[in-house]
């Protein structure tokens, strides 16, 4: 390089802005926006084949992007299942053993916001926390995040206009960040009686809250952003009044295993875990549970307006094109499926939930792709680091998925251990188990002596035939039991 064009040069970088830069800098980096749904089964989506649900701007994303057909959660609670996502690590790996201390000091710096912040990005966190239980878990979450907007517990859907957490501005006052609607004590509120102006969360709190963070942030830096919606938790009947009417007049799709008959085949120690009772009375009665589903989809559908909208701020401020946005669930949510109601135990409609990754960045040739490879939650944390262009933490157990993302393919997992091995008042069976193409083992340690189940996915999808006392399938019985305690004691090797 002769000394001119060295001169010229270094009159250019003297001269250029450094937070010119900084904003080049940015610009090489994407921005990802994490949507989390709270008790949103895998099949509630049309892009998951669902003939009645309403959900086009979800379906839109698939189509632009990857759907990944079989994603799973490792633990079926939510904040167990949240913890999981943050660190992605098991919860085996971390001592869990109740729902309160599940991310512990040491583990904070190694969590994927922690990594995100260290590194240059301008974080925030919108909607339910959730991941351990009272101010400790509630403030350790406020200290990952430069900008907060978090809800204590599971939150309410209505707030007041002028609620401290719509007002909040997430960054200079977060700390003061707290709902002051009536009445007062209630959790979660049930309706908006007794409120002046009441404002939906995630039709209304959650784009107000998006805007807010974008005009906040600083533009020099790339921003990550995770808002977890209220919805479709319970309680389902608090949808918006303008989504009230959708699905009145619908048949709607009632689970092949929504039966009394179904729910009776159940172990008696199944039968009479916490949601059995209000499963069992609504199979017992179609047309109830049929009005239930229809309250369910109309909060799906609130997401999915409000994703429409959150798609069109990125557009409306030019952040489109660099925005990587994640769709999924912290775990599902049964149906009356075999008489059961909630979450906790391993069927698949407790422990699978929808994934949807989209990536303006990949070729148009590359997107509206299905995978069916087996995604799982401890695998979003590694998948974001990488995204950003961070090293995963060597604490994460999880996997980077990027590769399937951009059409390639690599050596992938082919099972997975799930747990909910905590005491839970008595109300929820302790359970564990192996998930993989074709089987799922199920071990309940606590019952004397130990129930274990079985059953072929492939000729059984709905979990309707145990073949554990079988002699036909001893020996896939055997090596599972085998491969589970394997993993287990893997796992754990890290706590």
């Amino acid at each position: 390089m002769n000394l001119m064009v060295v001169s010229t040069l270094a009159a250019f970088l003297m001269a250029m802005p450094w937070g010119a830069c900084r904003a080049d800098a940015a610009r090489s980096k994407p921005n990802i926006l994490f949507l989390l749904t709270d008790d949103q089964r895998w099949d509630t989506l049309g892009c998951m084949g669902n003939p009645v649900i309403q959900t086009p701007n979800i379906d839109h994303l698939a189509a632009q992007g990857t759907l990944f057909r079989n994603a799973f959660v490792t633990a079926s609670v939510c904040s167990v299942s949240r913890a999981a996502i943050l660190t992605g690590t098991y919860p085996c790996s971390r001592g869990t053993k109740d729902l309160t201390k599940l991310v512990t000091p040491k583990d904070v710096d190694a969590t994927y916001p922690a990594v995100l912040r260290a590194g240059g990005y301008d974080t925030g966190y919108i909607g339910k926390w959730d991941v351990g239980l009272g101010e400790d878990g509630f403030r350790m979450g406020m200290s990952l995040f430069d900008y907060w907007a978090g809800d204590r517990f599971h939150g309410n859907y209505w707030h007041e206009a002028d609620c401290p957490l719509v007002t909040n501005d997430g960054r200079q006052s977060k700390s003061e960040i707290k709902c002051t609607c009536p009445p007062e004590g209630s959790m979660p509120r049930i309706g908006s009686a007794g409120m002046n102006h009441p404002i939906h969360f995630d039709r209304e709190i959650v784009p107000i809250k998006m805007r807010q963070f974008l005009a906040g942030r600083d533009k020099a830096k790339p921003f990550f952003l995770a808002i977890a919606f209220r919805g479709p938790k319970d309680p389902w009947s608090d949808c918006p009044k303008t989504i009230a009417a959708r699905y009145a007049s619908s048949t709607m799709p009632i689970p092949a295993t929504a039966t009394t008959a179904d729910a009776m085949r159940q172990p008696a120690f199944l039968r009479a875990s916490m949601g059995s009772d209000a499963g069992f009375s609504r199979v017992s009665n179609l047309a109830t549970l049929a009005n239930e589903l229809r309250k369910n989809y109309r909060l799906i559908s609130t997401i999915d307006d409000t994703l429409g909208e959150l798609r069109q701020i990125l557009v409306d401020q030019g952040l489109d094109s660099n925005t990587i946005i994640v769709f999924t669930s912290d775990n599902g949510h049964f149906h009356g499926d075999h008489g059961f109601w909630g979450k906790w135990l391993p069927y698949e409609e407790s422990i699978r939930v929808p994934l949807i990754v989209f990536d303006p960045r990949v070729p148009t040739n590359q997107r509206g792709v299905t995978r069916g490879e087996m995604i799982l939650n401890v695998d979003l944390a590694p998948t974001i680091l990488t995204w950003a262009g961070f090293s995963v933490p060597a604490i994460m157990q999880g996997r980077d998925f990027t590769p399937m993302v951009i059409g390639g393919s690599l050596q992938w997992r082919e099972d997975f251990y799930h747990e909910f091995t905590w005491a839970a008042d008595g109300r929820i069976a302790p359970s564990e188990g192996i998930r993989s193409a074709q089987w799922k083992y199920i071990r309940y340690p606590s019952q004397s002596p130990v129930f274990e189940q079985l059953f072929n996915l492939l000729n059984d999808p709905g979990e309707t035939m145990d073949l554990s006392a079988d002699p036909a399938h001893s020996t896939i019985l055997q090596s599972l039991r085998i491969k589970l305690e394997a993993y287990r004691t893997n796992l754990s090797a890290a706590n």
